[in-house]
């Protein structure tokens, strides 16, 4: 059998592989120690990275509406409803809970995405709370509304900005 050598091409294929390797680790490093959410499949995503109590609470933020025939509804989030994904919604609490107003950005994003939307005359941030009790859920869950905005124009809602 005769005597492998290696040629220039497993070389360079080789060394391409390793800085491949090398600069992958290095995004995962940075990632890790100085990324955010936007860096993701690099950095690190917040919402994973934390336990939950066994014995605590598990918090769900999400938008609710009175709509103008009198009915209460669940927006939809997400590709399929008015494009806004809950961690959207999560990353803005803060926001939407000093100004309320931010709410009308739903009305506008659902006369905008759905195909027959619903006319919302009232929008909640509404935080959806359920009690553990050795890892599983314990009771109903509460719900609380954290703000509230009363829409502009729930038949042609605008952009307020």
């Amino acid at each position: 059998m005769p005597e492998q050598t290696d040629s220039p091409t497993r070389t360079v294929g080789l060394w391409a592989r390793v800085a491949a390797l090398l600069v992958l680790v290095v995004a995962l490093v940075l990632g890790s120690a100085v990324g955010n959410d936007r860096w993701w499949p690099i950095g690190p995503m917040v919402m994973f990275a934390f336990g939950v109590n066994p014995d605590g609470q598990v918090r769900s933020l999400g938008i609710e509406a009175d709509t103008v025939d009198g009915r209460r509804v669940v927006v939809p989030l997400g590709a399929g409803g008015i494009g806004l994904e809950r961690a959207e919604i999560e990353g803005q609490e803060t926001r939407i809970l000093a100004e309320p107003k931010r709410l009308q950005a739903v009305a506008v994003a659902a006369s905008r995405s759905l195909s027959n939307p619903p006319g919302y005359r009232v929008i909640y941030l509404v935080d959806t709370v359920q009690q553990l009790r050795g890892g599983a859920a314990h009771g109903k869950p509460q719900r609380v509304v954290l703000a509230t905005w009363q829409v502009v124009d729930p038949h042609d809602p605008k952009d307020l900005s």
